[in-house]
């Protein structure tokens, strides 16, 4: 069983510990169920702001988990509880590692054509035994997309991993895509394509070990305005819901 949803500011997330997040997937596939894993980033809380079918997508996703320091605030705020960071990178690998030892089917759709083979390459060297189904990139034309459609449905992959980057685009083509991947269980990769292809570093370990990977981020690059801004709109936003509106709706 996945611990009950925690509510705030109109979202929510799973306060779900890593080894449980993996007992789960265990017990839902051996059952032949499935369930959608989604990353919420301060990203995907700043544009749930303005879009409320992203808010809907994200308040229907079975396991909701938080990689923000910007939204383990905002839920701490709410409910005075504080809730695991899974960086998308150690959730791919998590379920990567118990894939092998479970002999699942993969899927993967993501990056560009150097970074997807880059991907395969090291996944296969990390994890030999991992049963990869499908392997194609994002960035593919229409013609192509429809043939990719049928290779998710022909190989009924047990995990489908979709790393468009996050972000509110990869969360919306998802869903539009859920009768596609009717037997899989679906996770949300964002970045993680990119990180095990080696084209985006990450940093070090005591930073990750300390949770404090995205002040690690703004301390390296003070100057990105957009960052800075969507962090202060979710900031008023947070405080107006959490004084003005019942339950943060």
């Amino acid at each position: 069983m996945i611990p009950i949803a925690i509510k705030f500011s109109g979202l929510k997330v799973t306060p779900i510990e890593r080894d449980a997040l993996r007992e789960y997937l265990i017990t839902t596939l051996f059952e032949k169920g499935k369930f959608r894993i989604l990353i919420l980033d301060e990203k995907k809380m700043f544009h749930s702001i303005f879009d409320k079918q992203l808010r809907e997508i994200i308040n229907r996703a079975e396991i909701v988990l938080c990689s923000s320091q910007t939204v383990r605030w905002a839920v701490k705020l709410f409910t005075k509880k504080k809730v695991p960071i899974t960086m998308p990178v150690t959730l791919m690998l998590d379920l990567l590692r118990a894939s092998e030892e479970m002999s699942y089917t993969v899927f993967l759709f993501g990056g560009d054509r150097q970074i997807s083979s880059l991907t395969v390459n090291m996944i296969r060297k990390s994890f030999p035994q991992v049963r990869i189904v499908g392997n194609y990139p994002s960035n593919i034309s229409s013609a192509e997309l429809e043939n990719v459609q049928i290779a998710f449905r022909k190989s009924a992959p047990q995990i489908f991993f979709a790393g468009l980057n996050g972000g509110k685009k990869q969360e919306i083509w998802l869903t539009e895509q859920s009768q596609n991947l009717s037997s899989s269980v679906v996770v949300g990769a964002d970045d993680a394509f990119r990180v095990i292809a080696g084209r985006k570093q990450m940093p070090p370990i005591w930073v990750q070990q300390k949770e404090w990977t995205g002040l690690y981020r703004l301390i390296r690059n003070p100057f990105n305005v957009v960052r800075w801004f969507r962090i202060t709109i979710i900031f008023f936003v947070t405080i107006y819901r959490k004084l003005f509106r019942k339950n943060g709706l």
